[in-house]
């Protein structure tokens, strides 16, 4: 994202430099060796280096507009662009006498143009001493500081003692934060006589009158949108558009508002086509991507056309850091946005991918895996964005550190659900469909999500049970069983003879193995116990099936085959009885009479 928006930026910047005011040499065409940087070796060589360069870039700017004037057409001739390209190319040469360390990254493109002119011009207006009396590098070897201030300023040339420019003496990046400061301390007093009075006429003479000091005119000047209209026009705006409002010409307001109004509009149309294709989705199982519309729209016109608009109508001061800071924050915030966006909708096109059903387990986990990456993702995109504005990593490392720490105390609860999520997703005790008891609940589970479980019980209502609770009970899956236990007891009169009642057993033990659903390994038909008015015979057996509907059905069969069977060997099934006696003398058993009523009592697992 930052090398697009820097790609863009450097693009802008090199057609703009053949335009702007002040920054290149002239003699760079002539030197031998035009890579050679600026010699900083010491205080002396610095300082004279960054005005020589300077005055060779106005001298030949002033040459420019010279032969532009006495030209009369309305438009450069190539080879006056050449020649103005030629100068304007030793402008970073000048910009790297400045240490812009406490400069956000994010303004170095500009910051940096507008410091080493006002710097230019705050040398232009004071007397300083000649460069025989400033330090040079043995004297500054000998020197005990390494620090020198121009005298009569609290402007310090300083040794760089680490990072990949130590042992360059620069303009310290405290002077070079003042540097605003001090050039309007100065700004009203006149040119001393040299490049830059020279050039400054010439700009008077072009601009009919324009701006009082050379990094006003860069400011203000319109020689960006050369390309389109011709520069005596610009140069020739009437008053009211050359009014100075909040740092910034009046024609540069106009023009500024209308061009932001133009990409707020994009975004803005860019969100209601997403909004539009949302309501028009007929399968809510496929990924969703108009939502990347609104935060691509974002990033697009805060890397593309915001940095033209800056660049081409120079908008510099205050303003324009206003603006880029608030263009780097949406850039880099709508990233992380879109890189979350990315994540869930990549996972989602993977579950349709795969034909898993939306709400499992497996889906589960592969979302959550997916939005884990996108904001790993998201948080490194706005670590960067942090640095560009200015905020070093490992501060916001530290802060990020902090703020997780007593989020995760706040949200403790939350966080051991979170967890208990993905254990669940991970071991998978169960899956959605599944029958399962669980915390004294029992029911078909319904949702897994990231704080709790939702089950649907055998009433028809729906309980939710947070995750952590669920990780830490018992989980019982019947979901899980291939075969579902019966047991229940057979419970015949104590009048039926042995002989029938071995039948019986006999016969429901060939009842049970014939019957197609029963497991025939585990199968115990067994005259059980001597009951207080029965005999019983316990039946114990599992069906082979996993469906609920499907066990009540065969074990409805099974109890009106073994009915059946008791009828055919005339046999009676029992009900409680009680024998009561009534008066010692009668010395006779007095029976309750029975009631042929059958009774068959048992159990089977759910």
């Amino acid at each position: 994202m930052t090398c697009l928006a820097r790609r863009a930026t450097c693009l802008c910047m090199a057609s703009l430099l053949k335009l702007v005011l002040a920054f290149s040499n002239v003699a760079n065409a002539a030197e031998v060796n035009p890579l050679r940087p600026v010699d900083t070796s010491s205080p002396r060589a610095t300082l004279q280096g960054f005005t020589v360069t300077m005055d060779d870039i106005y001298l030949g700017m002033k040459d420019f507009l010279q032969g532009y004037e006495a030209s009369q057409r309305l438009y450069p001739t190539p080879d006056e662009r050449h020649k103005q390209f030629e100068v304007l190319s030793a402008a970073p040469k000048a910009i790297r006498v400045l240490d812009l360390s406490a400069i956000p990254p994010v303004l170095h493109d500009t910051a940096g143009a507008e410091r080493a002119l006002q710097l230019k011009e705050i040398l232009d207006r004071i007397e300083w001493p000649s460069f025989n009396s400033i330090p040079d590098q043995e004297a500054m070897a000998r020197a005990s500081s390494k620090r020198w201030r121009l005298p009569g300023t609290e402007i310090d040339i300083a040794l760089i003692e680490a990072g990949p420019r130590s042992g360059e003496y620069l303009v310290s990046a405290e002077s070079v934060d003042r540097l605003p400061e001090f050039y309007e301390r100065v700004k009203n007093l006149p040119y001393k006589p040299g490049a830059a009075a020279e050039l400054s006429d010439a700009y008077r003479r072009v601009s009919s009158g324009g701006s009082t000091t050379i990094y006003d005119a860069y400011l203000s000047s319109p020689v960006g949108l050369e390309l389109i209209v011709p520069i005596r026009w610009m140069l020739a705006l009437p008053a009211w558009a050359n009014a100075r409002i909040v740092g910034l010409a009046s024609w540069q307001w106009l023009a500024l508002i209308g061009g932001l109004a133009v990409c707020l509009g994009f975004v803005y149309w860019m969100n209601r086509l997403g909004s539009f294709l949302a309501r028009r989705r007929t399968e809510e199982s496929s990924p969703g991507w108009h939502a990347v519309l609104t935060p691509l729209a974002i990033i697009l016109v805060c890397a593309l056309p915001v940095p033209f608009l800056l660049l081409i109508l120079r908008i510099g001061g205050a303003p324009g850091v206003g603006i880029t800071f608030v263009r780097t924050c949406a850039l880099y915030v709508s990233a992380a946005w879109l890189s979350m966006i990315g994540a869930n909708l990549l996972a989602d096109a993977f579950v349709a991918s795969e034909h898993l059903r939306q709400r499992s387990l497996d889906s589960q986990l592969i979302r959550l895996a997916m939005r884990f990456i996108g904001i790993a993702i998201a948080i490194g995109i706005l670590i960067q964005g942090a640095y560009e504005l200015g905020f070093p990593a490992y501060s916001v490392l530290a802060g990020l550190g902090v703020g997780g720490l007593a989020v995760a105390l706040a949200a403790r609860d939350s966080l051991a659900n979170l967890l208990g999520s993905i254990l669940i997703m991970i071991e998978k005790p169960f899956r959605v469909g599944h029958y399962v008891r669980v915390t004294g609940a029992e029911g078909t589970v319904e949702d897994v999500g990231f704080r709790s479980t939702r089950i649907r019980t055998s009433d028809n209502s729906v309980i939710s049970i947070p995750n952590s609770s669920v990780v830490d009970a018992t989980v019982e899956n019947l979901s899980l069983r291939s075969m579902r236990r019966q047991r229940f007891l057979v419970q015949v009169t104590y009048d039926t003879p042995r002989g029938k009642l071995e039948e019986l057993v006999a016969g429901i033990t060939r009842l049970l193995a014939d019957h197609p659903m029963t497991n025939k390994v585990n199968i115990n038909v067994r005259f059980n116990d001597l009951g207080e008015s029965s005999l019983n015979i316990l039946v114990y057996f599992y069906l082979e099936t996993a469906d609920y509907s499907a066990e009540l059905k065969a074990r409805e069969e099974i109890l009106l085959r073994i009915m059946d069977l008791a009828k055919q060997l005339d046999i009676e099934f029992a009900f409680p009885t009680r024998t009561l006696v009534i008066g010692a003398a009668a010395a006779a058993d007095v029976e309750m009479p029975q009631t042929p009523l059958g009774a068959i009592r048992g159990t089977a697992a759910r």
